[in-house]
C-alpha cells in the first residue's frame, strides 16, 4: 500500500510538473518558430537590390539623408542588400508618396523616403493622395524637423513684421510641399503676405540660386538640418537671415527666431497651425508599401535602429551636417494616428487654409 501511495504521489507530482512546463516549452516552441522565421526573413535579402524612392530631386536636403542612409544601411540588414537610388519629385512628394504605396514591390525590396507634407494631405482628405498613411509599413524616422523660413540680404526684409506689411515672392517645391502650404497656413493665421510661386522642385538649392538672381525674396520650407548641411557660407556672410520658424518648438539653433505658432492671434489658428506643423515631427521618414511581411518589416526596422546607432554612420552624419533626431516605427504610427484623430473643425480650417488661391 505505501508503494501505491509512493507511486501516486510520483503521478501526481510528474503531473504538476508537466502542466507547468507547458507553457514554457509553448513560449519556447514560439520563440523558436519566430526566430526561424525572421532568419528566413534575412536571408530573404541576400543578393537582392532594394529600391530606394526619394521624394525630390537630386541634391537636397531629402537626397543627402538618403545618400548617408544606405551608404550603411545595408551592413545591417542581414544578406547586405545593395541600394538602388529613384528620384521620383513631383507634387509636393505625392508622386512619390502614392509611388511608393501602390505601385512599388510588397516584398521588402521596396522603400522610400517620403516627404512628411503629404501625410498631412492625405489626413486632411486631399483628393490628389492615392494611400492611407495608417497602412504605410513605417521603418523609422531619421530626423525630427523644424522649417524655416529665410530670406535674401537684398530685400530688407529683417522681421516677422515685414513679412506682414509687404508682399514676399517665395518659391516652392509644389502645392503639396511644405514650401507651399506652410506659408498660406501662416497668411491666414498670422497676417503674413506671402505670395508663393510653385515649380522650384530640384532641391532647395535651386530657390538660393533664385534668390541671388533676384527672381525671389525668399523661401520657407527650408528645414533647419538642410540649413546646416547647405548654407553655412550664405548664412554666415550674412547673405540668408532666417526670420521665422515653424514647428511644434522652437530649434535650438534658433531659439531668438519666432516661432509661427507664438504668434497666432486666436485658439483656433493655433490649433491650425499645430495640425499644419505636427508632419514636422516625421521629419525624414522612412517607409516601406502597405502588407510588407512582418518578419521581414522587423528586419528592416531592426536594421535601421542599428544603423542610427553605428559609429560609422553617425561620422558620416556629423561629416556631411546629417541631423539625426532619429526614432522607430511605433512613435511614428503616434504622430501619424493623432494627425488621423484631429478634430473635424481643425482639419476644414486647414483644407480651406491651403485651398487658398494667391
Amino acid at each position: 500500500m505505501l508503494s501505491l501511495l509512493r507511486f501516486g504521489v510520483s503521478l501526481g507530482f510528474f503531473a504538476r510538473a508537466c502542466a507547468l512546463a507547458a507553457p514554457a516549452l509553448a513560449l519556447s516552441s514560439a520563440a523558436h518558430a519566430q526566430d526561424t522565421r525572421a532568419q528566413a526573413a534575412g536571408g530573404f535579402f541576400a543578393d537582392k537590390t532594394i529600391s530606394f524612392i526619394v521624394a525630390s530631386g537630386p541634391g537636397g536636403g531629402y537626397d543627402m539623408y538618403a545618400r548617408t542612409l544606405t551608404r550603411h544601411y545595408g551592413r545591417h540588414i542581414p544578406g547586405n542588400p545593395v541600394f538602388a537610388v529613384q528620384y521620383l519629385p513631383g507634387g509636393g512628394g505625392i508622386v512619390a508618396a502614392n509611388t511608393l504605396y501602390g505601385l512599388s514591390r510588397k516584398d521588402g525590396t521596396a522603400m522610400g523616403l517620403l516627404a512628411s507634407s503629404t501625410f498631412l494631405l492625405a489626413a486632411i482628405g486631399d483628393q490628389h493622395t492615392k494611400f492611407d498613411n495608417l497602412r504605410f509599413t513605417f521603418i523609422g524616422n531619421m530626423n525630427e524637423e523644424v522649417d524655416t523660413c529665410s530670406v535674401w540680404h537684398t530685400t530688407g526684409i529683417r522681421t516677422v513684421d515685414d513679412l506682414r506689411s509687404r508682399d514676399v515672392i517665395i518659391g516652392t517645391a509644389g502645392v503639396g510641399s511644405n514650401s507651399h502650404t506652410f506659408p498660406l497656413g501662416m497668411n491666414a493665421v498670422i497676417g503674413t503676405r506671402f505670395k508663393t510661386i510653385p515649380g522650384y522642385s530640384g532641391g532647395a538649392q535651386v530657390r538660393t540660386t533664385a534668390m541671388e538672381r533676384g527672381e525671389l525674396f525668399g523661401s520657407c520650407g527650408i528645414f533647419v538640418s538642410t540649413l546646416g548641411a547647405q548654407f553655412g557660407q550664405p548664412l554666415a556672410e550674412g547673405k540668408l537671415s532666417v526670420v521665422l520658424q515653424m514647428g511644434l518648438s522652437r530649434h535650438p539653433k534658433y531659439k531668438d527666431v519666432p516661432n509661427a505658432l507664438e504668434l497666432a492671434r486666436d485658439d483656433a489658428g493655433r490649433q491650425s497651425l499645430e495640425l499644419l506643423f505636427a508632419q514636422l515631427v516625421l521629419g525624414r521618414p522612412v517607409l516601406a508599401p502597405p502588407e510588407v511581411p512582418r518578419e521581414r518589416a522587423d528586419v528592416l526596422s531592426k536594421a535601421f535602429e542599428a544603423t542610427m546607432r553605428d559609429p560609422q554612420f553617425q561620422a558620416d552624419a556629423e561629416k556631411v551636417s546629417v541631423e539625426t533626431r532619429w526614432f522607430g516605427p511605433e512613435r511614428m504610427r503616434e504622430v501619424m494616428q493623432q494627425m488621423e484623430n484631429a478634430p473635424a473643425s481643425v482639419k476644414q480650417r486647414v483644407r480651406a487654409m491651403l485651398d487658398q488661391q494667391n
